[in-house]
């Protein structure tokens, strides 16, 4: 009886934690859209916090991935498919909300110092994205032209990693 009150406490922990992200994956995607709907008030520190947030989702989903393999009941698979249905989620926003955000950063004539060092660790978070978001058990929860995203996002960042020297404002 202790092992099945122990589970269904591990049940409830993963749900509960499960809402709690896809909570942030909407907070997450609104912020993504704010360059979107107000490309004048995007700035540096704008995308910072966005990155800042995409960081807590991934680290939050770290858990939620360890309470639901600890997870012993039949509704294991039913929480695996809406964490990969979140995982997808967080990733796919990553992709959109950089492009929008850098399509916004590359058209300001000057960037802070240390721009260019930000940037190369996102081309580094876009391969990771696409590496998630090409793994077959994702295929499901993919929309279309997601992973198209990350090709134009690279091309800007490429562009801002070049032009970063000129575009410092010392």
């Amino acid at each position: 009886m202790a092992d099945s009150s122990r589970q269904d406490a591990v049940d409830d922990d993963a749900r509960r934690f499960l809402d709690a992200l896809q909570d942030r994956v909407s907070e997450l995607m609104a912020l993504s859209e704010t360059p979107k709907n107000n490309p004048e008030a995007i700035n540096f520190e704008g995308y910072l916090k966005f990155r800042k947030m995409m960081s807590e989702c991934l680290s939050f989903s770290i858990i939620i991935e360890r309470r639901i393999e600890q997870n012993k009941t039949s509704k294991k698979e039913e929480l695996e498919d809406q964490f990969d249905k979140l995982t997808v989620a967080i990733w796919s926003v990553l992709l959109s909300g950089s492009l929008n955000f850098l399509t916004v950063i590359c058209a300001q004539e000057y960037l802070p110092i240390g721009t260019n060092h930000v940037f190369v660790q996102e081309l580094k978070t876009l391969y990771d994205a696409e590496k998630v978001l090409k793994q077959e058990k994702f295929a499901k929860f993919m929309q279309d032209g997601i992973l198209d995203q990350r090709g134009r996002a690279e091309k800007i960042l490429e562009e801002i990693i070049q032009r970063a020297p000129q575009l410092l404002e010392l």
